[in-house]
């Protein structure tokens, strides 16, 4: 069911990315419903700074399984489970934010623009820096469920991407954001980033370069 549904899945975008394609070649002529008003784009900027918060709590808590900081508080379990569960409500509101994104009437963006690096005609590099992030999040996601098969050496690089991921949202969102130097924006991205830091610090002091002891 699972495989049959991711299938549905990949098809619908490709059809619909395949449209985007046309549509801009002048093969066809179709726009998307899309909403008027502001309200899918306080929506998309909505989801992306949930998905940025739930991100750093999904860093936070990878560095809290590896640095073993918590473990007094918070029972390992738990924090395991933590880290496995914030990853895919992470990866869900980052698509999210992307399908807003389609759905707002003001910049008018198509499946070309958010799934294709440096492709939007709204601030590119800024907006292709957040498809990247997106695309390496995806990577670190699956590696969880292929970590047997390619081994804890593979398994371990690939997961440094997550700190890539982590700062390539940041950076998205200090330049696409529209509101990125409001003070509580700034405290919502500088919040994490000082604990992540500070939890970098406690991992290298304590276990260096060297892999850590099972």
């Amino acid at each position: 069911m699972r495989d049959a549904a991711r299938g549905v899945l990949i098809g619908v975008i490709a059809i619909a990315l395949l449209g985007a394609i046309a549509s801009r070649a002048g093969w066809i002529d179709t726009d998307l419903p899309r909403s008027h008003g502001r309200g899918a784009w306080m929506l998309s900027r909505a989801t992306g700074l949930t998905a940025f918060v739930a991100l750093a709590l999904d860093v936070i808590a990878g560095l809290l399984v590896s640095t073993r900081a918590a473990d007094r508080w918070i029972p390992r379990k738990e924090t395991v489970d933590l880290h496995g569960w914030l990853s895919p409500i992470a990866l869900a509101l980052i698509a999210c934010h992307a399908l807003t994104l389609v759905a707002d009437d003001y910049i008018r963006f198509d499946l070309i623009d958010v799934l294709v690096p440096f492709a939007s005609p709204y601030r590119p590099v800024a907006v292709g820096i957040g498809v990247l992030a997106a695309y390496a999040a995806v990577v670190v996601h699956v590696s969880f469920g292929l970590r047997k098969r390619i081994g804890p050496k593979v398994w371990r690089k690939l997961h440094y991407l997550s700190f890539v991921v982590f700062t390539a949202a940041a950076v998205h969102a200090i330049l696409a954001g529209t509101d990125a130097a409001r003070p509580a924006i700034v405290a919502l991205g500088a919040t994490p980033l000082a604990i992540v830091v500070g939890l970098l610090a406690v991992r290298v002091s304590r276990f260096g370069t060297a892999p850590r002891p099972r």
